[in-house]
């Protein structure tokens, strides 16, 4: 998938004139180098993998649907937070429609895509489940409801820390070699974790012993990978590589917490069913990555 690739896809979903702006215009050229390319190559990425994995399942215009759905529920998400940041300072809250439009541009040029792909994941997983697929996901599951683990991690960056862009090939090898040594000096039974956490490339964390604490399985403020593998091991367990959009991360798992307790009740169905949802959503995505054998070199 090239980077022309991607810009035709913007241009003819979100941002009409888009390429023409690229080749003429500095601030859109300043895109290429931005926080904005990462996350653009992943979603571009994702939706190819999901193409070739479940295509066959598609339906072009109930995607089209699931899609702008998608869209139209993130940004009056998003919307609802500014004007709530907005009242929070004392500023006006009201908006014209005219400056929704202008919102609405803006994010649909910024998060068009991830969009799209949520918009896929939710055609192909609807979350429509009935009380015993309920009951079963629930009871083999209880503890990613209410519960959250604790892991130190080392961070090797092989990405620019403000654009998620792949280090040069000079830079990117030394970050190879920094990960070879890490996982020379690490026990088996990650017995030496601290002593090695230091060499992390994430010195903020390196110095709380690279400690995440109250990781949910789905957490929102963490990549799923990350969740994903935290989530796979036992306590005192660590684990392979595991890459993000960060960079190669090695984990340990703390502990585990069981920090509410939850009863299969109606009125804990809506969340039961928000989780399962997501969690075969996250399944789909990560099938799909292996199958297309997807590898992010932007």
């Amino acid at each position: 998938l090239t980077l022309g690739d991607r810009a035709a896809h913007i241009e003819r979903r979100h941002q009409p004139g888009f390429q023409d702006a690229l080749a003429n215009r500095p601030e859109i050229q300043r895109t290429l180098t931005s926080d904005l390319i990462a996350p653009w190559a992943r979603h571009f990425a994702d939706l190819e993998a999901l193409r070739q994995t479940y295509g066959g399942e598609i339906d072009d215009k109930a995607l089209e649907t699931a899609q702008s759905e998608a869209l139209k529920r993130s940004f009056q998400q998003w919307l609802n937070g500014y004007v709530e940041d907005r009242r929070q300072q004392g500023r006006p809250a009201e908006l014209t429609q005219d400056q929704v439009n202008g919102h609405l541009q803006r994010y649909q040029f910024a998060q068009g895509l991830g969009a799209e792909v949520q918009g896929m994941l939710d055609l192909l997983e609807p979350g429509k489940f009935n009380r015993q697929e309920l009951h079963a996901f629930f009871t083999g599951n209880a503890r990613a409801f209410g519960g959250q683990v604790t892991v130190q991690h080392i961070l090797v960056q092989n990405r620019d820390a403000g654009t998620g862009i792949l280090l040069a090939d000079e830079a990117y090898g030394l970050a190879a070699a920094r990960l070879a040594d890490i996982k020379a000096r690490l026990k088996p039974d990650g017995s030496n974790f601290d002593e090695v956490v230091p060499r992390s490339d994430d010195q903020r964390t390196a110095r709380d012993l690279g400690l995440l604490r109250g990781l949910h399985r789905y957490d929102e403020r963490m990549p799923a990978a990350l969740c994903r593998a935290a989530w796979d091991l036992r306590d005192g367990e660590v684990s392979d590589v595991v890459e993000t959009p960060y960079g190669w991360h090695i984990l340990k798992r703390v502990e585990f917490q069981q920090q509410v307790f939850m009863l299969f009740t109606d009125d804990a169905m809506p969340t039961i069913e928000d989780i399962m949802r997501r969690a075969r959503q996250e399944n789909r995505l990560f099938e799909a990555r292996a199958k297309a054998a997807v590898r992010l070199e932007i």
